[in-house]
């Protein structure tokens, strides 16, 4: 029988999500409050959860796919645009009224016409200081997600394996960043080795379909190398990113793995929980900048770090819980009856992006 909700992806997808909110929260703290003691920067940490986020998007693109979810490239579509577009336009949103409002709240550059007609798109544009950049900051990872969701409409369009055709692209998209530029076209960030993660989410989950485990774990040490070598003709440490490469997708794989004996450990919470990942995610910025900004501007700055961290984050929990389920999901419920002509009976292992 078809595992339909993959309880330790589900685990993961929230854990990687809070992380990340820990690590804006310090990246946060150092920046708005003024400390005597800076928070400890994890940017590595950042990346494996940023890398994780990634393979669960190949995995459950894949699944939707080899499980007849999505039955054509016109309900796939749709339903990734209902799954991410209303919480992305609504941040976007919020990031405008609060930049005509208090203008000073724009860290990341002002506002224009074509950053704002390109951030509701989730197309990457430049800031008025050069750098491509979204309105909201955070969306950096919708913009390549939704690339690789059109690719993958195309293919059920033309009746083409997805794996078979986002794989190349993806591949030379990857392999394109050695020749990307700070002041070339905007459309050079697309080409980021990072979406060699979403090749292997769709390679292990093709791999749960198939049995073909020794394959796939040779077709991921070769990605490996392919990232290993990408990183050694920029210039960065080769071994570093194909190591880091392998440990992080060999993870994914393990606990991917032990959903059928294990997946049952997750608790009930959890798996539940992990539906609001993305909406954690989208909407953590409003709350873990307060409390450090707040400490900033009444010159507070002999608050350790640890327990702002700490409160910035739960708060960010709280918040995107809520988000989800007062505003995401019967809202993505109520398009989805409209929209889509067939009732939602499959539920997605992840809580698909």
């Amino acid at each position: 029988m078809a595992i339909q909700t993959f309880r330790g992806v589900q685990a993961l997808r929230l854990l990687s999500a809070v992380l990340v909110v820990a690590v804006h929260a310090c990246r946060w703290y150092d920046r708005d409050a003024d400390p005597r003691s800076p928070a400890p920067q994890g940017e590595l940490l950042g990346d494996v959860c940023v890398a994780t986020f990634f393979l669960i998007s190949g995995f459950v693109v894949v699944h939707v796919v080899d499980t007849g979810h999505d039955r054509d490239w016109r309900t796939f579509a749709v339903r990734r645009a209902i799954r991410v577009l209303p919480l992305a336009w609504a941040m976007t949103s919020t990031k405008i009224v609060a930049a005509l409002v208090a203008p000073g709240a724009m860290f990341d550059g002002g506002l224009d016409t074509t950053r704002i007609v390109a951030s509701y798109l989730l197309v990457p544009s430049r800031d008025p200081a050069g750098a491509v950049r979204m309105l909201w900051g955070v969306e950096w990872t919708l913009v390549l997600e939704v690339a690789f969701y059109a690719v993958v409409a195309v293919a059920m369009a033309a009746r083409i394996d997805p794996v078979r055709l986002a794989t190349p692209v993806l591949l030379v998209a990857a392999a394109l960043s050695l020749w990307q530029r700070d002041d070339g076209s905007v459309l050079w960030f697309y080409a980021d080795p990072v979406v060699l993660f979403l090749v292997a989410g769709m390679w292990l989950r093709r791999a749960v379909s198939t049995g073909r485990v020794v394959p796939t774990a040779v077709g991921i040490g070769g990605l490996a190398v392919v990232g290993a070598g990408l990183a050694a003709a920029r210039g960065d440490d080769p071994s570093g990113a194909g190591a880091g490469f392998l440990l992080v997708t060999a993870a994914f794989g393990f606990v991917v793995a032990a959903e059928r004996r294990r997946g049952r450990l997750v608790p009930a919470w959890v798996v539940a929980a992990g539906d609001s990942a993305f909406a954690l995610y989208l909407t953590h910025p409003l709350v873990a900048q307060a409390l450090p900004r707040l400490l900033g501007l009444t010159g507070l700055d002999a608050v350790p770090w640890l327990p702002v961290v700490v409160a910035s984050t739960a708060l960010s929990v709280l918040l995107g819980l809520g988000v989800h389920r007062f505003v995401d999901r019967p809202v993505g419920r109520a398009l989805r009856r409209r929209l889509v002509p067939t009732p939602d009976a499959t539920r997605h292992p992840a809580g698909a992006r």
